[in-house]
């Protein structure tokens, strides 16, 4: 399909006004696919469980997302040729000073083509370039991919730690994993 080639992953400057508007555009695809998500395998919603509608968190995570130094991690997009973002994935400190990787998601028009490993991959390389020696997730029960992903990267189970964002709500649905870099 002409325009449809990927560029590589860049980290996206959340200052710039049509770069962030194009992380709120992704990230509310996200939250309102992990809603329907949450909703049909654990009987509840992200509104109830964070006390506002999914725009408002998606703004909320926005803000956080934007204050993510070049130091530390970021937002990271791969778009096409023709501009359209396909896949994205973060990168954050943790307070003990680990790298945690969050929100991983390929839009649905885009899956079928190793994105999601794709971006696991530039965000594993990403982490060791940045230093860091251990690397975090976490996922939910249900999201069967992406566990097959984070395993194929490296990643392995482990308790729930430090910093990592599910509500106490979510816990029982919850995985937590970890590699070394």
């Amino acid at each position: 399909m002409p325009g449809s080639d990927p560029l590589p992953f860049d980290r996206m400057d959340l200052q710039a006004t049509a770069i962030r508007d194009d992380f709120i555009a992704i990230t509310q695809d996200y939250f309102d696919w992990m809603n329907g998500e949450i909703v049909r395998f654990c009987n509840l919603s992200i509104p109830d469980m964070v006390g506002m509608g999914v725009a408002d968190y998606v703004r909320h995570t926005a803000e956080i997302a934007g204050r993510i130094g070049p130091e530390d991690g970021g937002i990271y997009a791969r778009r096409n040729a023709a501009g359209q973002i396909m896949a994205m994935g973060g990168l954050r400190r943790l307070p003990d000073g680990t790298a945690e990787i969050v929100r991983i998601f390929t839009r649905p028009a885009f899956r079928g083509q190793g994105l999601g490993f794709q971006t696991v991959s530039h965000l594993v390389d990403e982490a060791g370039q940045l230093g860091y020696g251990i690397l975090r997730l976490d996922t939910a029960v249900f999201m069967k991919s992406a566990q097959k992903i984070y395993r194929a990267a490296g990643f392995s189970l482990r308790e729930p730690y430090e910093g990592a964002e599910p509500p106490p709500q979510l816990l029982p649905f919850w995985l937590f994993m970890e590699r070394a870099l």
